[in-house]
């Protein structure tokens, strides 16, 4: 459910994480590099010393240039340093401007002179090729130790990487030059090398990057997780107070984000829910025990009344007509009293924990008997059963005929004179019965409260009833596993359709309907 949050909220962390890395690891590698060429032009300078030293010997010696050269830069061998010597040159023959001594400094760079055809290492040029513009080419030129014959020395001089002599160039790394044997020797940074190390270290500092980045992920799932941990359970525990379970599950709370704070106000909700719904189940059920007990104790002295009402409704038949007026209405007033004390005791008993064992009963028979019974009982109703579809229904028999028949009764009441349709049709596991008439409907206002008890609509007119028929039916539905629906309604008419937990659903074959003028003619 913050699934999406909890991935942006990572990502954050992530993005965040790794730039900080990143910088700090870029930051490093630019320590490092310039660590590594300061170490580099101080090894520059000791070798530019000691190889001036050894020229001096070389000199009082009387060495060849080559063998000098060769020497020197076998000796003063480093990683990360070019060597170039380049000699003898002729006494008129030197570069011009050449000290005699060590240069000053200088940076580094590529020549951009042309240089001079090469051969192979150890091989001699052809005599007869042309010489190259600029300063003469000396017969040796010794690179790190390696004699080369008749090459240009400013073609070892910028050979190399341009990344590298870039680098050197923004570091203010330069070389040094020393006289050697009337020829001259000049030290200097490798840029091959340079370029390695520095795209080792960049390498380093993507690899960290990328691992910072990994770990940064993990990091960021976990402390999200914790974060909105508090949020989830406190949405969970919501969802399921919308489906109705309010059974209390206190959300444990890790003290681990300042969310905390949700859960231990949902927590105290939760509890304050919990105990409000308990004291709500104990005074509904006090309140069914009390309607019970009510019910059965007012059951027998108003029997008793009616009996003695009846009695005395016989004795003034031959009287006047004022008291026989009297007695019926105190008659119908008693029997009123009864029926809703009836549907009181059994709602109360319904709602109850009172729950009675299912059993398997055929539906089509049931229905025959409901619909034959009001029949009889007003032989000018308009009523059709339409039994397409039997069944042997799952439930308590008498609860369902209960519902079924407040349904009907419903029905009669408030659609008098229309024609009423009683249908079976299979549903989903099970079977449907469904109660058509043709009244004006229910109105629009009235069609949420219609199965709430004592409700009745704006539209009652002069119907009687104690609006507990509908309640009832519901109840004793869903205690058997089914569900009553206000399917239809129009000013054309209602539908209510009850579902009801089934087996063994099958097809039937329609009863004869009688008519009117055939019962009629039974009378």
């Amino acid at each position: 459910m913050f699934t999406p949050f909890a991935r942006r909220l990572t990502a954050w962390y992530v993005a965040a994480g790794v730039s900080m890395v990143l910088a700090v690891s870029l930051a490093f590698a630019v320590v490092a590099m310039m660590v590594y060429v300061r170490g580099i032009q101080d090894t520059i300078d000791t070798d530019a010393r000691d190889a001036q030293a050894f020229a001096l010997r070389a000199a009082m010696q009387r060495q060849s240039f080559v063998n000098a050269a060769v020497e020197i830069e076998k000796r003063l061998a480093h990683p990360g340093i070019r060597m170039v010597a380049a000699g003898p040159f002729p006494r008129e023959g030197r570069p011009p401007g050449a000290p005699s001594t060590t240069r000053a400094p200088q940076l580094m760079l590529p020549s951009l002179a042309t240089p001079a055809p090469s051969a192979a290492p150890g091989k001699t040029l052809d005599a007869r090729l042309p010489a190259a513009s600029g300063p003469p080419i000396p017969p040796y030129v010794v690179v790190n130790g390696q004699v080369f014959e008749n090459r240009d020395p400013r073609e070892f001089r910028s050979e190399g990487s341009r990344m590298g002599f870039a680098i050197g160039a923004a570091l203010s790394v330069h070389f040094q030059r020393i006289d050697l044997l009337n020829g001259d020797l000049r030290v200097g940074a490798d840029p091959d090398a340079t370029q390695r190390v520095a795209l080792w270290l960049l390498a380093g500092a993507v690899l960290v990057g990328a691992l910072a980045g990994v770990l940064a992920w993990f990091a960021g799932r976990y402390v999200t997780g914790q974060v909105l941990q508090p949020l989830v359970e406190v949405t969970r525990a919501l969802q399921r107070f919308a489906t109705r379970d309010f059974t209390p599950q206190p959300i444990a709370v890790a003290g681990k984000s300042d969310f905390d704070a949700i859960a231990v106000a949902y927590n105290a909700a939760a509890s304050q829910v919990a105990a409000a719904f308990a004291e709500r189940a104990q005074a509904e059920s006090q309140m069914r025990q009390f309607v019970a007990d009510a019910g059965h104790e007012l059951r027998t002295p108003l029997t008793i009344v009616l009996g003695y009402i009846d009695l005395l409704k016989r004795k003034a038949d031959a009287g006047d007509e004022r008291s026989r007026r009297i007695f019926s209405a105190i008659s119908i007033e008693g029997a009123r009293m009864r029926t809703l004390i009836d549907n009181l005791v059994l709602l109360a008993r319904m709602e109850g924990d009172d729950v009675r064992p299912p059993e398997l009963f055929e539906l089509c028979p049931l229905l025959e008997q409901l619909v034959d019974a009001r029949r009889l009982l007003e032989p000018s109703l308009q009523i059709e059963l339409d039994c397409a579809v039997d069944a042997a229904v799952i439930g308590n028999e008498s609860e369902v005929q209960e519902a079924i028949a407040n349904v009907v009764d419903n029905a009669m009441k408030y659609a008098r004179g229309t024609r009423i349709r009683v249908a079976t049709a299979a549903a989903n596991e099970g079977v449907a019965v469904t109660v058509s008439d043709l009244g004006p409907g229910i109105h629009p206002d009235d069609r949420e409260g219609i199965f709430d008890r004592f409700y009745r609509g704006a539209t009652r007119g002069d119907v009687e009833g104690s609006g507990l028929g509908l309640a009832i039916a519901k109840r004793a539905l869903e205690r058997a596993g089914g569900t009553l629906v206000l399917a239809e309604t129009s000013p054309a008419g209602t539908t209510f359709a009850l579902n009801l937990r089934a087996d063994r659903v099958r097809k039937r074959e329609p009863r004869p309907q009688p008519t009117a003028a055939a019962g009629a003619a039974g009378e």
